[in-house]
């Protein structure tokens, strides 16, 4: 009997200790590409190449992007408080524009004299704010200006 009692508490506790429930999901297809015809119509280039052509070395950019931090606050049950809830207060990242980031780097070459930028990369970072992680953006580039 003691060993049925016993079984009946330690099953639900190991069963809620499991990791993540698997549910079925439908087809997801995810596109990431950056438009840079804003640029190029104003005789700009933005390119993950080298430029084989003649130019000037105006200098390397690099642009890092962190989405601002919010606190929100949410009702959570709690069946030991007179409510039936209590208040938890935490963090939440808000989503980046990574548009806005390379316009920024966009602006910054142009301040230099640049017409182009090469080798032009787009990286994911994180970095930790207290207990949250938040992802950021990186672009790098080299600025030049075209013979």
């Amino acid at each position: 009997m003691r060993v049925l009692l016993l079984l009946s508490f330690i099953v639900p506790f190991i069963y809620s200790c499991s990791g993540p429930q698997t549910v079925a999901r439908d087809e997801v297809i995810n596109v990431t590409g950056y438009d840079f015809s804003e640029y190029t119509d104003q005789g700009f280039l933005i390119t993950p190449e080298q430029y084989l052509g003649d130019y000037q070395s105006i200098g390397l950019i690099t642009i890092t992007q962190w989405p601002a931090v919010r606190e929100q606050t949410r009702r959570v049950p709690d069946s030991e408080t007179p409510k039936g809830y209590r208040i938890v207060e935490d963090y939440f990242a808000k989503d980046i524009n990574v548009e806005k980031a390379i316009d920024e780097i966009y602006k910054v070459a142009n301040e230099m004299g640049a017409d182009a930028i090469t080798r032009f990369d787009v990286t994911p970072t994180d970095r930790l704010n207290g207990t949250l992680r938040v992802q950021g953006v990186e672009i790098s580039g080299f600025a030049i200006k075209r013979k």
